[in-house]
């Protein structure tokens, strides 16, 4: 009898198409394992976002100096002024701010800070200018740049107010001497220059105060200021 062609033909080969079964067992476990490392990284970013939110909800640690009360310039900060609270502030802003209640108690205020708001290092002179701001006058005058040294001054500094004569006369007279700077409002910026500034001086009298004013009045004021002397 003739042998029986399909059994004489060896092991059958596999349908076209198929996959070899080591092949389809390695392709399965290649799957997994990109199933498994998508759920990692989903993970990982649900993480993430989930701190950066707890972050974002927690209380700021860094604390900051505000007014309790309106402080006014002339006024000599105290403790009792002052309260720290915590807030989250851009690093431009916490820069020019204070984070120590310490660095602002014994400070003369030389703009006026109003209750609630951050005190600004703008708004107080130094701890050394304090001493002899008690008492006083303070008066506010808009001079012309020129006559205002061009604006160059700061509070704590010290000017002689000089009033000139338009009569026709050369002569000047003395105002005040040694007036305290409590604050410079200068508007300038960058595209444009003021052509004025204004002053706020501290006198120690108010005769000294009213004829300061009388003088800003007829525009005859001009502020000396001596270099390299305290």
């Amino acid at each position: 009898m003739p042998p029986d062609p399909l059994l004489s033909a060896g092991p059958r080969a596999p349908m076209h198409g198929a996959e070899p079964p080591g092949a389809a067992a390695a392709s399965r476990r290649a799957l997994r394992m990109r199933v498994v490392g998508g759920a990692t990284l989903c993970g990982a970013a649900a993480l993430g976002l989930w701190w950066a939110f707890e972050q974002s909800a927690a209380e700021p640690q860094t604390r900051f100096a505000i007014a309790r009360t309106q402080l006014a310039p002339g006024v000599i900060v105290e403790a009792a002024d002052v309260a720290l609270v915590p807030i989250r502030l851009p690093a431009e802003v916490s820069a020019t701010v204070f984070d120590n209640g310490d660095d602002v108690v014994g400070s003369l205020v030389v703009s006026t800070v109003h209750s609630g708001e951050l005190l600004a290092r703008s708004d107080l002179a130094a701890a050394r200018f304090a001493h002899s701001a008690q008492g006083g006058y303070a008066v506010s005058v808009e001079l012309d740049r020129p006559r205002a040294l061009n604006g160059l001054l700061g509070p704590g500094e010290r000017v002689d107010v000089v009033a000139t004569n338009h009569s026709g006369s050369t002569s000047a007279t003395v105002v005040a001497s040694d007036a305290r700077v409590l604050d410079v409002d200068d508007r300038s910026d960058a595209q444009h220059v003021a052509a004025t500034v204004t002053i706020t001086l501290q006198v120690p009298d108010l005769s000294v105060a009213a004829e300061l004013a009388a003088a800003a009045d007829a525009d005859a004021i001009t502020l000396i200021r001596t270099w390299g002397v305290p």
